[in-house]
């Protein structure tokens, strides 16, 4: 049994002339980054390995939840979770090494969205710093496909915490 966190990264901010990819966090999500950090270590979700798209927004998401989970390992970053869709976040879940239990995948809409329908079921929305905790039965990473036995253990939604 593998464990995945699908995360979207936190709210951006939008300033003119800025290109998509190079766009930061806006203070909301750098408050909630942190906040999700807290709440994997509260839900014992502690990852072994975090993958981050190489968007500043999903990089520096994935560095405030290391922060604040107390993640002390490097944080991959690739091209492959940017404007991703379900065929490429299961090749990037694939190559991740077979020693690591519990995975963090920092990424963005539509594609992590509909990778968390498709994966364990209905979603009814994944807004910024949104996560999906996926229970997959699969012994090795690299066996994941869209059929994968899996269950939603947890939709985290950020202003559900009021």
């Amino acid at each position: 049994m593998k464990t995945l966190i699908v995360l979207r990264h936190g709210k951006s901010d939008h300033p003119a002339g800025v290109t998509d990819h190079k766009r930061s966090l806006a203070g909301r999500g750098t408050r909630d980054s942190t906040r999700v950090g807290e709440v994997l270590v509260e839900r014992g979700l502690v990852p072994d390995i975090v993958v981050s798209s190489s968007a500043r927004r999903a990089h520096n998401t994935a560095i405030l939840v290391a922060e604040a989970c107390e993640y002390d390992r490097e944080i991959v970053t690739t091209d492959g979770l940017y404007e991703a869709y379900t065929g490429d976040i299961l090749e990037v879940v694939r190559c991740l090494p077979e020693e690591h239990q519990i995975a963090l995948i920092v990424g963005h809409n539509p594609g992590f969205h509909r990778f968390a329908e498709i994966m364990g079921g209905p979603v009814d929305g994944f807004p910024t710093s949104c996560w999906a905790h996926l229970a997959i039965d699969i012994e090795h990473w690299e066996e994941i496909e869209e059929t994968s036995p899996t269950r939603l253990e947890e939709l985290w939604y950020p202003k559900l915490e009021g």
